[in-house]
Formats: C-alpha cells, sequence, structure tokens
C-alpha cells in the first residue's frame, strides 16, 4: 500500500498535507521479498546435529520410554513359561553305492541321482522334520499319554479340554504339529553336518526327544535301504530261470537259420560277399580317380602346345634337348655376326641346331602317346571294376535279406546273454549286501539336558525392550516436533521465515520468580513491616529494565549483542534509526525487548527515544514510573505545529541517561486514524534531528493495522516472537504482511527463551554462562 493509498482520518486535515508528509520522510527502504511455502515447507533437521539436540532437549522423555519398554520386556520374560533348548548334530556320510556294485543293483539309487552333495543334505533335513519319523519318536517316547503341564501351557490346556472334545488321533496329530514346530533341522554351512534342536519345557523330555529322533532315523534310514536290496534281490531270482531258457532258445535258433541260408561269416560280425563288396568299390573309387587324373592330362595336351605341359617342361629329356638347342643359338648368333652363312662354321651349327630339333619332335610324340596310353589304361581298369562291382553287388543284395534277419537274431542272442550274465551276478551281490546292515549317518554330538532355559532370555529381550522404547520415545519426540509448530530454540525463525535472527533475549529467571512471589504473597499471612520501611517495588525485578537494574546479567548482555546485531551496517552502509518494534500476537515480549534494546543503545553514549506507540495499552509510563497525561495521541491530536513545540513538551527524560521517553498519551480515539495523520510524519521527521536513534513499541500486528502504518514511516521493523508461545504461521503471516507493504524488516528476536530446556546452543551450557557472565 502507497502512502497516497492511506485512508484520510477524521480530522480537517486535507490529503495533500498528508502526501506531503509522506514525501519528507526518508525514502530509502529495503523490500523483503514474501517467503514462499516451498521455503517453509523445506525447513526442517539437515544435519545431525539438529538431531543430537533434538535428543538432548527431549531426554527425559526419552528415559521414560525407554523404562516403559524395558519394564515391559522384564514383565513378559517373567510370565513366559521357560523353554529348553538341546542340540545334536549328525554326519551325513557319503554312502558307497559301489560297495559289491549295489549303485547297479538298486533300481533308485536314493543317492547317486541328485545334483550335489548339498541336495542330499537337505533331503535328509525335510526327512528328519517327517510326520511319519515324529510319529515313532511319539511312539517310543509314550509321548502321546498323559503328562502334568505347568505354567501358561497347562492351563491353556486344561481350559481347551474343557471346551474342545478331540479323539485320540485328532490329540496325536496335535502333538505331531507341536513336535515340528519346536524341531529345528539345518545343515552348516557348506558341510556335511546336520543340527538337530528341540525345544520343550522339560530339559530331560528335550533331550531324550532329539536322540530318539537322530536313533529312529538312522534305524529307518537302514531299513530302507534293506527292503530295497531284499526286494531286488527276490524279483532278480525270480526271472533267472526265464532268461536263461530265453537265451538257450535264441542260440539254437540263430543256428538253424544259418546252415539254412548258406551264410558264410569271416568272423561273428562280417559277412564274407559283404567284404568282397568293400574291397571292389574300394578299388574302383581308385581307379576312377586316376582315370580322371589321366583325362586330365590327355585333354590339356591335345588343347594346349606341348610344350607348355608339365610333362614337357619336367622331362629330363627335354629339359637337356632345350638347354643344347638355347647354346647352339647362342654359337650361331655369334657366328652369324662375323661370318657369312655360307661359312662353314656357320652351317655346321645349323645342322646341328636342326638334328636337336627333329630329336625334340620325336620326343614331343613319344611323351603324348605315352599320355594318351596310360589315359586309355585308366580307362580300360575302371571298365573291368565297374563290371565286378555290378557282378558282387548282385551277389550282396540278394544276400542281403538273410543276413538282416541273421543279425536281429545274433542282436537277440547277444541281449539274452548279456542280460543272463548281468542278472546272474547281480543275484550274487544283492544276496550279499542284503545280509549287510549299514548307515552312513554318524552322530557327532548327542543331546544332553540344558542347565539353563533358551527362552526367555532377559537380557535379549531388555535390550530389545530398552532399544524399542527409545526407538519409540524417538519417533514421538519426532512427531510432536513436526507437529508443534511453535518457534522454540534459536535458528527456527530464521529457517522458517528466511530472515536474519538479530538476537536471543533468554527467559529472565529473577522475574519469573518475583512474579510467583506476588501471586502468593496475598496468600501469606501478612506480618508487620518494621517503622518507615515499605514494600520493595516488583518493577526492580521486571524483565523489562532487567538491562538497567541488572546490568550483569544474561539478559542484559544478550540485549546488548542484539543491538550489535541491529547497529551493524547494511549493504548501503546506513543505519536504521527509527525502529519499530512489534510481534505477531499479545504476549510475544515486544516491550521488554523494547526496553531493554532502548536502555542498551542508551548505555553505548547514544541519545535514545522510545515511543510507546501501543495507544490502546500503554504500559512504558508506569515502567519508567511516569505519567500518562501527555503523550503521542494528544500530540497527534493538537494543532499546534510540531516545529514551534519545545522538545521537553514532547518528550520525558528517564532515570536512564541518554534515554528519554514518549508515553501513549491520555487522548482518545482510533489510532490507526491518528498514525495516518501528516503530524506522525512530521513528528518523526523532527524527533530523528534530535535523537539518534527511535525505537516505536508498536502493537501486535495480525488484527491491528498500527504496527504496519508505523512501519512505512520508520527505516526497519523488529519481529519479536517468544520462544514456545509464538507460531510459525503467525510469524510467517506478519513476514507476509509486511512484504506486502514493502515495509523493511531489519530480522527477528527471540524472547523468553530458556536455555535449560533447548541444549546445544548458545555459550556451553547455562550455569557457566551465567558465572561468566557474573564475572
Amino acid at each position: 500500500m502507497k502512502a497516497s493509498e492511506f485512508p484520510l482520518d477524521k480530522t480537517d486535515r486535507s490529503s495533500t498535507e498528508l502526501s506531503l508528509g509522506a514525501e519528507q520522510r526518508p525514502a530509502l527502504y529495503r523490500y523483503v521479498e514474501s517467503p514462499s511455502a516451498e521455503g517453509t515447507a523445506a525447513a526442517g533437521y539437515d544435519s545431525l546435529t539438529d538431531y543430537w539436540n533434538i535428543l538432548l532437549r527431549h531426554k527425559k522423555t526419552l528415559i521414560g520410554f525407554a523404562l516403559v519398554g524395558l519394564a515391559a520386556a522384564l514383565v513378559i520374560s517373567l510370565v513366559q513359561t521357560p523353554t529348553y533348548r538341546v542340540r545334536t548334530s549328525l554326519e551325513i556320510q557319503d554312502f558307497n553305492a559301489n560297495f559289491l556294485d549295489t549303485k547297479s543293483v538298486d533300481p533308485t539309487d536314493s543317492n547317486g541321482s541328485y545334483a550335489s552333495p548339498e541336495a542330499y543334505v537337505e533331503t535328509q533335513a525335510k526327512i528328519l522334520q517327517s510326520e511319519s519319523l515324529i510319529e515313532r519318536v511319539i511312539d517310543k517316547l509314550n509321548l502321546d499319554q498323559e503328562r502334568p503341564a505347568t505354567g501358561w501351557r497347562g492351563f491353556a490346556s486344561r481350559v481347551q479340554r474343557m471346551f474342545a472334545k478331540t479323539s485320540h488321533v485328532a490329540e496325536k496329530e496335535e502333538l505331531i504339529r507341536r513336535a515340528q514346530r519346536n524341531l529345528t533341522v539345518r545343515a552348516s554351512g557348506n558341510s556335511r553336518l546336520l543340527e538337530v534342536m528341540y525345544e520343550s519345557p522339560d530339559p530331560k523330555l528335550a533331550a531324550d526327544f532329539a536322540n530318539t529322533l537322530v536313533s529312529e532315523f538312522i534305524v529307518q534310514s537302514q531299513e530302507m535301504r534293506w527292503k530295497s536290496t531284499q526286494r531286488t534281490a527276490e524279483w532278480l531270482t525270480n526271472h533267472l530261470d526265464e532268461m536263461k531258457t530265453k537265451l538257450e532258445q535264441s542260440e539254437g535258433q540263430l543256428q538253424d537259420y544259418a546252415r539254412s541260408s548258406g551264410l558264410s561269416f569271416t568272423s561273428e560280425k562280417e559277412n564274407l560277399a559283404e567284404s568282397r563288396l568293400k574291397e571292389i568299390q574300394d578299388e574302383l573309387s581308385k581307379a576312377q580317380a586316376d582315370r580322371i587324373a589321366n583325362q586330365s592330362k590327355f585333354e590339356e595336351a591335345k588343347s594346349k602346345p606341348a610344350d607348355s605341359l608339365p610333362e614337357m617342361l619336367e622331362d629330363p629329356t627335354m629339359r637337356e634337348y632345350r638347354q643344347k638347342l638355347t647354346e647352339l643359338q647362342r654359337q650361331y648368333v655369334e657366328l652369324s655376326a662375323t661370318l657369312t652363312p655360307e661359312h662353314y662354321k656357320v652351317q655346321r651349327v645349323q645342322a646341328q641346331i636342326n638334328q636337336l630339333s627333329s630329336e625334340m619332335q620325336r620326343e614331343r610324340a613319344n611323351v603324348l602317346r605315352r599320355i594318351g596310353n596310360e589315359y586309355a589304361a585308366a580307362l580300360r581298369r575302371e571298365t573291368l571294376l565297374a563290371k565286378a562291382h555290378d557282378e558282387q553287388q548282385q551277389v550282396v543284395a540278394e544276400q542281403s535279406s538273410k543276413a538282416i534277419h541273421y543279425d536281429t537274431l545274433k542282436r537277440e542272442v547277444d541281449s539274452s546273454r548279456q542280460l543272463y550274465e548281468s542278472m546272474l551276478q547281480r543275484v550274487r551281490q544283492a544276496g550279499l549286501a542284503s545280509a549287510m546292515r549299514a548307515s552312513n549317518v554318524l552322530v557327532v554330538d548327542p543331546a544332553k539336558p540344558p542347565l539353563l532355559p533358551y527362552r526367555p532370555s532377559y537380557p535379549m529381550n531388555s535390550a530389545i525392550g530398552l532399544f524399542g522404547g527409545v526407538f519409540l520415545g524417538f519417533g514421538f519426540v519426532l512427531l510432536r516436533e513436526r507437529v508443534d509448530r511453535r518457534i522454540s530454540a534459536p535458528g527456527d525463525a530464521q529457517v522458517y521465515l528466511d530472515l536474519p535472527e538479530l538476537g536471543v533475549i533468554p527467559l529472565d529467571e529473577a522475574a519469573v520468580s518475583q512474579q510467583i512471589s506476588n501471586v502468593l504473597q496475598p496468600l501469606r499471612p501478612s506480618a508487620a513491616l518494621p517503622p518507615g520501611s515499605a514494600r520493595k517495588s516488583p518493577l526492580g525485578d521486571c524483565p523489562e529494565l532487567a538491562t538497567w537494574k541488572r546490568k550483569p546479567s544474561l539478559v542484559a548482555e544478550c540485549a546488548r549483542t542484539t543491538l550489535t546485531s541491529i547497529l551493524l551496517p547494511n549493504q548501503e552502509g546506513d543505519r536504521p534509526r527509527v525502529v519499530v518494534l512489534t510481534s505477531a500476537s499479545p504476549g510475544d515480549g515486544k516491550t521488554t525487548v523494547a526496553c531493554n534494546l532502548s536502555i542498551a543503545m542508551a548505555e553505548i553514549g547514544r541519545k535514545v527515544l522510545l515511543i510507546d506507540g501501543d495507544l490502546r495499552r500503554p504500559r512504558l509510563n508506569k515502567l519508567f514510573g511516569m505519567a500518562n497525561s501527555w503523550g503521542l495521541s494528544d500530540v497527534l491530536w493538537a494543532d499546534t505545529p510540531i516545529e514551534t513545540v519545545p522538545l521537553s513538551h514532547l518528550v520525558h527524560d528517564t532515570e536512564v541517561c541518554g534515554l528519554s521517553l514518549l508515553p501513549g498519551g491520555s487522548c482518545g480515539g482510533n489510532p490507526a486514524n491518528l498514525f495516518y495523520s501528516p503530524r506522525m510524519s512530521r513528528l518523526l521527521t523532527r524527533l530523528r534531528m534530535e535523537f539518534d536513534m527511535i525505537m516505536i513499541d508498536a502493537p501486535p500486528m495480525i488484527h491491528l493495522a498500527d504496527a504496519r502504518v508505523l512501519g512505512r514511516f520508520a527505516d526497519g521493523v523488529i519481529l519479536v516472537v517468544r520462544a514456545g508461545q509464538t507460531t510459525t504461521e503467525s510469524a510467517l503471516l506478519a513476514s507476509q504482511r509486511f512484504a506486502e507493504d514493502g515495509t523493511r524488516v531489519l530480522g527477528t528476536v527471540l524472547n523468553s527463551w530458556d536455555p535449560k530446556t533447548s541444549r546445544g546452543y548458545g555459550y556451553g551450557s547455562y550455569g557457566n554462562y551465567q558465572a561468566y557472565v557474573a564475572q
């Protein structure tokens, strides 16, 4: 909202004066952006230090949850019935299935069919937990008979018998299921050891059950292997005679058929005609390859010049002839160069060349004739072998059907003989194996009755209850921190509002003690005061004057620290001279902060004016012991020009050196209309020339517009928040209102912060800090 948009008051002052007065005030402002919802939602715990501080602040709650969890764990442990656990270990050895070749005798092959030794061990573990094996143990130990139960289990069993009538079979099935729940069988890593554990309220019963289970498992495995071998031996014996008779019949049929068909064999597996056919076929293949090679040479000799044939080039005679011819031709050339063709030497060399050429021609003819003869011989040999192959193939074809039938009979004889011999051997081995009972299970550690119960474990349950309580307590604390939207510790306002935190004013314990004493004073018996004495005024211990009355106090030091943050120059290099202090809601302590900051400012030798801007509830005059007959409201309602009014008529000096006060005044009317008046601007302009710092104590601004109007005339606004009371929503709303108005917000001041409840912040512990300040 601009100054020209302010609504006019109900006086006779014109809007021109209002605009003029607004132009006379300093126009230098730093606008703050409205904090976004994302920034507020992102506020949380960014480091482990924040979580540690939360734990320290709520350590009593965490300790309470931990103690409750520990007590609950102990109670539950005491109520539970003691349970004892016994342990026994077994070694599952490799069963020697090749002993007496029993691996081939037993058709089931119970050990060799597993993919890995681990799979075999796991199978044995499942067998140990089978219902049939557990039933054998129950029958052997007579566990199905009535046993006196104790504790909660005995009570539960009696109640169950009262309301449910079950048969003996159902009771036995329930006993088996209960034993399966109490039984645990597991493999020890990649070894062949099995650990068998059983739990029971009776330690001796638990040991007996585990040992009996192992012994019955060994007996059962022996019985199963013996029965399998016995059945195999009986079956082999019954079928051995039948196999012998079948073998004799097959051999007789084979011999009769060989004699009647006239088949001849070089051995038990080869036919003579087939062997002859194979030999002729091999020779025919060689002859065809030889004929093809000679035919290729012959055709090449007819199509190419004779001298280019490989036979001509590789023939030693032709090679010698070519060398001689080359030499004679060289001599002829040399002689022709110096002699005439009619010379006898030339003619002699020419005659030798002609003779050598004739011999070479005859040798070429011989080579070509030899190639043709070789081709003709290869062709005749191929023809004869092909004819012999056809004749022999016809003979083999005539005997093929007979040979097929003979081979069929022979294979039947061979299989019958092999099966009979194998069965005879297996009958002997099975008879010997059935007489032996071996076991591949070795008991490593037998079970012994334990002395101490396995469950409940008091240390374990106590630790679980303790840590569970701490965990629930931490979750409860975090949930409460999330739900509690109040600003309670230093740094919270800066995170939620995105505004600098100028300082922290701690809780004044002396003022709190005095307030409690004042409340209890009327309830105490009245005592006569000494003559001439008077009751001590409570203003000496009020937190608003702590910086003046109790200079070495922690409140005073924190007020001076906050003033340092305010007086530091901004980015433009200027310092605020007119500051409005307000809060989001009543009771946040804005008056306390304003008074202490004004006193701290006056202590450093500055002229400070403190204005009571809360015209509805003025109280600064009471704090400093002054009358409220003349104040800010009276100045704004008066018609006298402010420039002509003496300063002593405008403000009052206080007992604090350098600090003046402008009370709220006794004139009625709407304070917002008074602040809209141009006299407010002229008043501040006049006071700027007289004082180094002007602090205005404005009313809460969420429901009242006074602080927003005053903020337009000031160089900045300080938002006071009360620890543990001001909510983030109200503080954020106040900050957004100032941002929308374009008012400069210098920062926030956290008031009434209790260092005892917020460890992790500040200058060491609270006691050490107080001792340091007292020095």
